[in-house]
């Protein structure tokens, strides 16, 4: 339960530091793999019983987090990312809204079960 805490804490960071700091792609990648790195040590140092589960969970409730934060500070988001700035012009608040929310749970789901599973393999590797 702890790294469902931790994890979905880290999304609210990183929705808070993408909206109010702004952060181009690569450094913004650069972040979310830091952290899917924390989560895979974290996941093995505590021994998850089901990593796969429980970390695609946390991953995409935080990826939820990261998203909602985005979209409740779209404003601040828009002024800080520039480097978007031709889907802001094209897209409509309602849009921007929908693909910040699906896309950080996309992403967190899809990160949560890669490491999950990462997780899992060197669980049974270290029991063999």
């Amino acid at each position: 339960m702890k790294h469902t805490i931790i994890f979905a804490g880290a999304g609210i960071l990183m929705g808070l530091l993408t909206s109010l700091v702004g952060l181009p792609a690569m450094v913004e990648y650069s972040a979310w793999a830091g952290l899917y790195l924390l989560l895979m040590v974290l996941g093995l140092k505590l021994a998850v019983p089901t990593p796969v589960r429980t970390l695609g969970f946390a991953s995409t409730l935080a990826g939820l987090l990261t998203g909602s934060t985005q979209v409740i500070l779209m404003e601040h988001y828009r002024a800080n990312n520039p480097w978007y700035a031709s889907e802001f012009e094209t897209s409509t608040a309602a849009d921007l809204s929908t693909a910040f929310l699906v896309q950080g749970i996309i992403f967190g789901l899809a990160c949560g079960l890669v490491v999950g599973l990462a997780v899992r393999w060197r669980q049974a590797k270290a029991q063999a």
